[in-house]
């Protein structure tokens, strides 16, 4: 298994860690964002955080940017071929892209070559460490980790990138990721996934320790009491990234075929609430009942709002961040099996689990027509977020990775001395 070099002289503790992101972080907006925040926040707590973005996960709607700002550096298809002209100089590099083969495409985006790029915007002085988001920027995140000679490094896959592609179809991309992982991924001293399921899958089938650190939430500081339910429509709410494709077609059940079961099981009014950055393939869902709101910078008021949160996923990857907000802020929840994989939730606990617009449509006339079932369900739900799904109780768990990795750096260093 290759291993990123790691000198003798250097030490194992960092005094800075640069943070390799698709995206930038934020506290909301966005689910890699947010559990791009998560990392970033968990590192702050110890170390001096440089985050470097290389924006091929896209844009946020709105200026989220903490000071200091992260460096954002544009993919330079000039620069990424000089890059990679000088990495296939190195046989080292040559043996693992010819082993890689076809990289994923967003891989090939934020391709290795653009390393030196990446290195020479950043004021480095003394020690550092690596924390990369996602697989497909784990070619990349080697390169980096080899130029700046990082004490250790690691690597968040958040999901599983193959498993999700080959649901989808993409064989090809599937392919591709797992080739990516066989070659890169015992690069990194250490490596998480957000769901246990998805972490026990990569590591099986690639022979490498896979961590498992929740997606996380920060707990609002009040929660907005209901607002009453006579003489309005019963509410229904979605929110998320709606130019995610599971998100696009879980919005587009959620009208089209939810909405109106809902409507034939409840004899009232029911309106919905579609709340995220979106593009034209939902512009077509808006009508009278159905509002597409965009993007919502204070969600508070429009979880208030809300009845019933409703996940109608059919396909997807990692645990959903909008579960965990919803549950936040006191909402109760429907949601698809799909939705729910990789979180601690019981059926009737913490939500109601459903599948098809006929269970859909009765789980939620359950709820709006037993108001202590829906207190039930969003305080047990309000309880596990605050056990195991806040930022606070999530924050050991990042910062045990980064020590285990930092304690592998150094058995390494003490096994193969200075390289």
């Amino acid at each position: 298994m290759d291993e990123l070099p790691v000198t003798a002289e250097a030490a194992v503790a960092a005094s800075k860690l640069i943070l390799l992101a698709p995206i930038e972080p934020a506290s909301g907006g966005n689910g890699l964002a947010m559990r791009t925040e998560l990392f970033r926040r968990a590192a702050a707590a110890g170390l001096g955080v440089d985050v470097v973005v290389v924006p091929v996960a896209g844009r946020l709607p709105a200026p989220t940017t903490r000071p200091p700002g992260p460096v954002f550096l544009l993919p330079d298809p000039v620069e990424a071929r000089k890059g990679a002209r000088a990495l296939l100089a190195d046989v080292v590099w040559r043996d693992r892209l010819t082993r890689a083969s076809v990289l994923p495409r967003v891989a090939r985006t934020a391709s290795p070559g653009l390393a030196s790029a990446v290195v020479a915007a950043l004021d480095i002085e003394g020690p550092v460490a690596l924390h990369v988001m996602r697989s497909y920027l784990a070619p990349l995140g080697a390169a980096v980790a080899e130029q700046l000679e990082t004490t250790w490094a690691t690597l968040d896959l958040d999901e599983d990138d193959a498993a999700f592609a080959a649901a989808r179809g993409a064989v090809h991309e599937a392919a591709a990721y797992e080739r990516l992982l066989d070659v890169f991924g015992g690069l990194f001293d250490g490596l998480c996934a957000a769901s246990p399921v998805e972490a026990g899958a990569i590591s099986r089938r690639h022979g490498l320790c896979v961590d498992h650190v929740p997606n996380a939430v920060d707990l609002p500081v009040s929660v907005a009491p209901r607002l009453p339910e006579d003489h309005r429509n019963v509410s229904l709410l979605f929110v998320g990234n709606l130019t995610y494709a599971p998100n696009v077609e879980a919005v587009s059940t959620l009208v089209e075929t939810v909405l109106p079961a809902v409507r034939r099981r409840l004899r009232r009014p029911v309106r919905v609430t579609l709340v995220g950055s979106h593009d034209r393939r939902t512009d077509g869902l808006a009508g009278p009942a159905v509002d597409v709101r965009g993007y919502v910078p204070d969600l508070g008021p429009v979880y208030a709002a809300a009845d019933v949160v409703v996940v109608p996923l059919e396909a997807g990857a990692g645990t959903r961040i909008k579960l965990l907000e919803a549950f936040a802020y006191g909402v109760p929840v429907v949601a698809s099996s799909v939705a729910a994989s990789g979180l601690a939730v019981s059926d009737g606990r913490h939500l109601l689990l459903a599948d098809g617009a006929a269970e859909t449509a009765a789980a939620v006339d359950r709820i709006v027509g037993d108001p202590a079932l829906a207190s039930r369900l969003a305080e047990e739900a309000r309880r596990l977020v605050r056990d195991s799904y806040s930022t606070a109780a999530v924050t050991p768990a990042i910062r045990d990775l980064f020590a285990r990795a930092a304690a592998r750096a150094g058995l390494r260093c003490g096994r193969a001395g200075s390289r």
